[in-house]
């Protein structure tokens, strides 16, 4: 897996549910190094003053170019941000138990 392309979410400082997020990033990386494959997997990747994460943003490759630009308009226009926080927290929370 090679890092294709990323783009920066959130990155000023805030609280929430007791963590302080330091950095929200959409990734999107290249499955294969042979040019003609164009399978990608999007992943969404948190950082807070603690820890960090990284989780497959869809949950499956892509061949579709655009759902990168979809997923980070979604996750900025839409309510897909708090949606895709919660999970990030459920997923850290688990990780400590």
């Amino acid at each position: 897996m090679r890092l294709n392309r990323r783009k920066v979410i959130l990155e000023n400082k805030f609280v929430i549910e007791g963590r302080t997020v330091i950095k929200l990033e959409l990734r999107e990386y290249k499955l294969s190094d042979i040019d003609n494959d164009e399978a990608c997997s999007i992943m969404i990747y948190l950082k807070t003053d603690l820890e960090d994460i990284e989780l497959d943003y869809l949950g499956k490759p892509t061949l579709d170019r655009d759902k990168f630009e979809e997923s980070f308009n979604f996750l900025c226009n839409h309510s897909g941000l708090s949606s895709a926080l919660n999970r990030l927290f459920i997923e850290l929370d688990s990780r400590i138990r």
